[in-house]
């Protein structure tokens, strides 16, 4: 008798004990402040848009973190603000136990720099999205010329049916879209290259070569004012008129 009883007062303790133990636990949470902000980027190389100094400004900006209660911060209205940061692609944020604010990014990355006649600059993005110019950092990408976004996006079509191929890399800086998706490049060096629509560009490519070997070799290459691709096997360039 006396053993069961002495069995139930020492559940009664231990039960007693742990419910101590997570009522603390849960005091302990709520004193828990925030102590410190790691920051960290994906591609940080190349991700010239964002970093952690950038990052901290936009953060106090919005109100100081550092002090606060974990338990009065909303970790959603942190993550939303982060997001809207108009260079941030991906954000992921989450608080440790110890009270850090733990925050991974990834930037967006420029394709093309649009340059509409009426209106501001802008980038367009990995995903056809657009961005806004930076003061700090330029991005070194192919200027397209057009009015419209979606004629904008004829344009990163192109590059990215071209990409990865020497010739067209080297050879485009700038692309001109036309209301009717006709492709104007115009060249780092020499005459506007006219593709037109829906062309063959690996047979453009060989044909533009040899239109250009055989000009050097003549040097002639600087008196054409336009190449014309858009004929299939042909290349129809045009003299200036004082050279005709």
């Amino acid at each position: 008798m006396i053993r069961k009883i002495l069995s139930t007062l020492f559940c009664l303790i231990f039960i007693g004990g742990i419910t101590t133990v997570v009522v603390l636990s849960y005091d302990e949470d709520d004193q828990t402040k925030i102590t410190t902000i790691n920051i960290k980027i994906a591609d940080e190389e190349n991700s010239l848009f964002i970093n952690e100094a950038r990052i901290r400004y936009h953060l106090d900006e919005n109100g100081p973190l550092i002090g606060q209660y974990v338990k009065d911060l909303n970790i959603s209205e942190l993550h939303d603000y982060i997001s809207e940061i108009p260079f941030v692609r991906k954000a992921n944020v989450y608080v440790s136990l110890r009270g850090a604010i733990n925050i991974e990014l990834t930037q967006k990355q420029p394709q093309a720099r649009v340059h509409p006649p009426n209106g501001k600059d802008y980038y367009i993005d990995e995903f056809g999205e657009t961005m806004p110019l930076d003061n700090v950092h330029s991005e070194r990408v192919p200027v397209i010329h057009a009015r419209k976004l979606d004629e904008a996006k004829l344009g990163v079509e192109f590059l990215n049916e071209v990409e990865g191929d020497r010739f067209w890399t080297s050879l485009i800086d700038q692309i001109i879209i036309e209301p009717s998706g006709d492709i104007t490049i115009l060249p780092r060096l020499g005459a506007p290259v006219f593709i037109g629509l829906n062309q063959d560009v690996e047979e453009q490519k060989k044909n533009l070569i040899t239109f250009y070997r055989e000009q050097v070799k003549s040097g002639n290459l600087k008196k054409y004012r336009k190449i014309d691709l858009s004929y299939q096997d042909q290349v129809i360039a045009t003299r200036y008129a004082h050279l005709n």
